[in-house]
This record gives structure tokens, C-alpha cells and sequence, in this order.
């Protein structure tokens, strides 16, 4: 009778720890999407600046100050945090600095700043990549987490 006791309580602990960890893998499945979903929304607001810094009348200093403020330092910044709670990146580093070209390599010097259309080839490289971009994440997150 000890012995089947035992063999109950095990079953209890060890069902116990494994209800326990599965609810710790959807947690940070969780965590994980809602810093990615912020980084979805960081890239469309990227977009909107740079479009609206390239078909705008005049370059605007603040326009480039933010752009490059939310390419270079926010946006490394939550791929970081993302890296550090084990989500594997894949090629986002990659396409993060293509789209970073894609915005400021052309065309972002205020003193040769010429306006563009909507329909530019600056313009479509700068969507082009920016949906690299989004769709590596979902790609790794989608991979990770099947």
C-alpha cells in the first residue's frame, strides 16, 4: 500500500511539473509576441517618418533626427531585447540595416535633398525592405513557436 502511494504522488509531482512548464512556454510565447507586435508597430511608424521625410516639401532636421534615432538606437535596442529572451533572430539584423540604408543612403543629406513621389524608387526600396523586415520576424517567430 506505501508503494502505491508513492507511485501517486509521483504521478501528482511530475504532472504537476510538466502542467508547470508548459504554462512557463506559453508565458514567454506571450512575452515574446507583445515585444514583437511593438516592433511591428515601431517599423510602421519608421515607414510613415521616412516616407513623410522624403514626399515632404522640405527635409525637416527633426524628421531626420527622429528617423535616425529610431533606426539606429530603438529599433537595435528591442532586437536586443528580443535576442536576450532567447528568440532567435535569423536574418532581422540583416534586413534592419537594409532598410536603415534604404532610408538614409539616399537622398537624407538636407543640403542635396531633392522631393520624391510617392511612387520613387526610394520610396519603394524603403517598403520593400521595411516588409523584409516584418516578414523575417514573423517568419522566426512562426518557426520558433509552431
Amino acid at each position: 500500500m506505501a508503494w502505491t502511494q508513492i507511485v501517486t504522488w509521483l504521478i501528482v509531482v511530475l504532472g504537476w511539473c510538466y502542467v508547470n512548464h508548459q504554462n512557463n512556454l506559453r508565458e514567454k510565447r506571450k512575452e515574446i509576441r507583445a515585444l514583437i507586435d511593438g516592433v511591428q508597430a515601431q517599423l510602421n511608424d519608421i515607414e510613415k517618418l521616412a516616407i513623410e521625410y522624403h514626399t515632404n516639401g522640405e527635409a525637416s532636421e527633426n524628421l531626420a533626427f527622429e528617423l535616425k534615432r529610431n533606426l539606429n538606437r530603438k529599433l537595435l535596442i528591442n532586437f536586443q531585447i528580443l535576442e536576450s529572451r532567447g528568440f532567435k533572430t535569423g536574418e532581422c539584423n540583416t534586413y534592419r540595416k537594409q532598410l536603415r540604408k534604404a532610408i538614409t543612403l539616399r537622398n537624407f543629406d538636407t543640403g542635396s535633398f531633392e522631393l520624391q513621389i510617392v511612387s520613387s524608387e526610394i520610396i519603394k526600396d524603403i517598403w520593400l525592405t521595411k516588409d523584409k523586415l516584418s516578414h523575417e520576424i514573423e517568419r522566426c517567430f512562426s518557426q520558433e513557436y509552431k
